[in-house]
């Protein structure tokens, strides 16, 4: 074999040999690289995720408070004027990107829902505590699935009615849609974002690729994320096809609720035409290599060996990951020898270029991470001022940690109970508050406290908001709003007993002359004419209307003083409104059967008087010779009694006042009364845990219903 065929052989075998080499272990470096780069990236993007997400949740509540702060919405809420209220709501639902604006009572009973999407099911949101807002997530159930949704729940204490805002996640969200495409952009390549409650993918934007049907997460990863409170990467299956993916625990998950967690996905193929594109440059570089090999053999005549060690120490150098050397040209003295070392420079060269470029992309990585800080740094900023408002707050604000130990004492408080911030926090609470109980409150309660005065000196008297709080995982402490209401106790006390002492002197004096008017009219004195026995009865009548006047007014002061005594017990109710009906009859119907019905949970003093004054104020405004109808009906839990009248009706505008004091339909102001009856039967309904309410219209007639517990075997 000639030294031409040994020499092309040889360099054969070894441009062949090194082009593998080369190819395999750059493909596997740069690919580690930019996997790495990639893992890097991900975090980045469920951090933007993340911070979009509170950035949406803190927009939305300062849209609430913007809400909450108009004078026509305020007014609205008061004079619960639903038509007005929904007028506003539309207004704001035109011009903002939401789905559902829900307003409900303290209780969390629904007032007004007014939907921007055909949501035509229930919507319920959880009640948020004293002062502040709740945020997070929820599923809500359009009909056709459920669809996950951020909710924002404000609460407007005095108009004690509670505002939320829903927004829900899909592909029509602009939130969702402006960050997915953000991403992509950024990336190049297609960036899926996911939304998780527990394990199961409630919303993705993968969902136009695969179907709504997709795995849920594994264990691993719920433990991870759940369990160990971390952040989890890694290649995860969707559907057929495996992604880089990255999963992240929501901040706004509560103790015992469900648990929601982000994720973001990025195709395993990402890396597929980076790595043609890499495999084409080398193997091109190859051919090219063996070609020029096969070319020098046959015309090489001298300079072989130093032009073939200048190749072979470059060679070295880039074994050894030295890609900054270049092969020189005043070293390569064979024509064919100088091709392969410009094409060994080319491939460095191109080797350097994507180092460039993995640099710059890492200072733009840094670069969000400087604009993260700059955010954190904001969001210490508003903690200092939350607490500034604190202790500018005229409430006293205590917070009690799980084992009873007082952890916030604001000067409020301090004024308030006369006891030194410094001297309470540490100590206890029922140290201070001594007939405090906040043992199984899961909720927020409202208590009146008295805290004995030393020596001669007076009580205090005090009014406490008692709400549950909790920080992620850590055990739920206490959060206490306190009033001092000494001064409104004794007013009310004298209220009391000035009413209590005026209404026993005018009863005194009732009493000789109703007596003295009876035997007078019984003839105990003579016989009487008719003029005077008529004129006679009117007085008897008018001493009647005074009596019931001064109970109308005892009850009042016994409402408003809070000593409103009520021996409830199991009672028949259809029983007595058969009796009470018997006395108005045959103008009074009622529409229920001689069987006995349910027991309801009442005094049946108290309950007799409600359905008489509901029966008289019927008869009282219809024409003589219609009727009055009264039955129940049983709705859940409760028992709803209705008085349906076909008389002269109430306008609408009066329908929100009908149950204050002193208030009158102006359809009936020639009628007598006090306007104390509604208000009296009100109080009396809510003091048993009913409700009443009533629907009307000028000259249709009027029905009020009120409801009851039913008795199920415990008083």
């Amino acid at each position: 074999m000639s030294l031409y065929t040994k020499i092309l052989l040889f360099f054969v075998a070894l441009v062949v040999l090194l082009s593998i080499v080369t190819t395999y272990s750059g493909i596997r470096s740069i690919e580690q690289i930019a996997v790495n780069e990639l893992e890097k990236s991900l975090t980045s993007d469920i951090n933007l995720f993340s911070f979009s997400v509170d950035r949406e949740f803190h927009h939305i509540e300062a849209q609430l408070r913007l809400l909450a702060m108009r004078k026509a919405f305020r007014q609205a809420i008061l004079r619960r004027d639903l038509a007005k209220i929904r007028e506003i709501f539309a207004e704001r639902l035109r011009g903002e990107n939401m789905d559902v604006l829900h307003l409900t009572d303290n209780k969390n009973r629904p007032i007004v829902t007014l939907r921007s999407r055909p949501v035509d099911l229930p919507v319920t949101v959880p009640l948020p505590g004293t002062g502040g807002a709740v945020r997070g997530f929820t599923s809500v159930d359009t009909g056709t699935g459920a669809r996950a949704a951020l909710f924002v729940s404000v609460p407007l204490e005095d108009q004690k009615v509670v505002l939320s805002q829903l927004v829900i996640l899909d592909t029509a969200n602009s939130l969702v849609r402006n960050l997915s495409d953000l991403l992509s952009r950024k990336r190049e390549e297609p960036v899926y974002v996911s939304l998780f409650r527990n394990d199961e993918r409630m919303f993705s934007t993968i969902f136009s690729l695969t179907g709504a049907q997709t795995q849920s997460l594994p264990e691993e990863i719920t433990t991870a994320l759940h369990g160990e409170n971390r952040n989890y990467i890694g290649k995860t299956n969707i559907g057929k096809a495996r992604y880089y993916t990255i999963y992240k625990a929501s901040p706004y998950n509560a103790e015992g609720q469900e648990m929601w967690s982000y994720g973001i996905a990025v195709s395993e193929n990402i890396f597929l035409p980076f790595k043609k594109r890499l495999l084409f440059v080398f193997i091109t570089i190859s051919v090219l290599a063996t070609s020029a090999v096969i070319v020098i053999t046959f015309a090489i005549t001298r300079g072989i060996d130093p032009s073939l060690r200048s190749i072979l120490d470059i060679c070295g150098k880039i074994e050894k990951g030295d890609t900054l050397s270049r092969i020189g040209k005043e070293k390569v003295t064979t024509r064919e020898f100088a091709l392969i070392g410009s094409s060994i420079n080319t491939m460095l060269d191109s080797i350097s270029e994507r180092e460039k470029t993995i640099g710059q992309n890492m200072e733009k990585i840094r670069a969000i991470n400087a604009e993260l800080e700059e955010k954190t740094s904001t969001i210490r900023q508003d903690r200092v001022r939350f607490l500034s408002i604190l202790e500018t707050m005229d409430e006293g604000v205590v917070a009690i940690d799980h084992k009873g130990i007082i952890i916030y004492y604001n000067r409020a408080a301090a004024a308030i109970t006369g006891t030194d911030t410094s001297a309470a926090m540490g100590d206890t609470y029922r140290s201070l508050f001594p007939s405090l109980d906040i043992s199984g409150n899961d909720h927020t309660v409202l208590q009146e406290l008295v805290i004995p005065g030393e020596g001669p000196a007076e009580p205090l008297y005090l009014k406490a908001l008692v709400s549950p709080w909790s920080l992620e995982d850590a055990p739920q402490g206490r959060i206490l709003l306190i009033q001092d209401i000494s001064g409104e106790k004794k007013v009310e006390e004298f209220k009391a007993d000035f009413v209590s002492s005026i209404n026993h002197d005018i009863r005194s004096f009732l009493v000789p002359v109703s007596g003295f008017l009876s035997r007078i009219l019984q003839e105990k004195y003579g016989p009487l004419e008719n003029p005077l026995r008529e004129r006679l009865l009117t007085i008897m009548d008018n001493l009647s209307k005074i009596r019931h006047l001064v109970e109308n007014y005892l009850n009042v002061s016994k409402i408003e003083s809070g000593k409103l005594d009520l021996a409830v017990s199991p009672v028949d109710l259809g029983e007595i409104i058969r009796d009470v009906a018997g006395l108005y009859s045959p103008r009074v119907i009622f529409a229920g059967s001689a069987v006995p019905g349910p027991l309801v949970l009442a005094d049946r003093d108290y309950i007799e008087r409600v359905i008489t004054n509901l029966l008289v104020n019927a008869l009282k405004f219809s024409p003589e010779d219609s009727e009055v109808r009264i039955g129940t009906r049983t709705e859940k839990t409760m028992l709803v009694t209705f008085v349906e009248d076909r008389g002269t009706g109430i306008p609408a505008s009066e329908l929100p006042f009908i149950f204050e004091k002193y208030r009158r339909g102006s359809l009936g102001r020639k009628e007598d009364g006090s306007g104390l009856g509604l208000f009296i039967v009100k109080s009396v309904i809510e003091g048993h845990g009913g409700s009443i309410r009533v629907e009307s219209a000028p000259g249709r007639g009027s029905t009020f219903s009120f409801s009851l517990p039913l008795f199920k075997g415990e008083v």
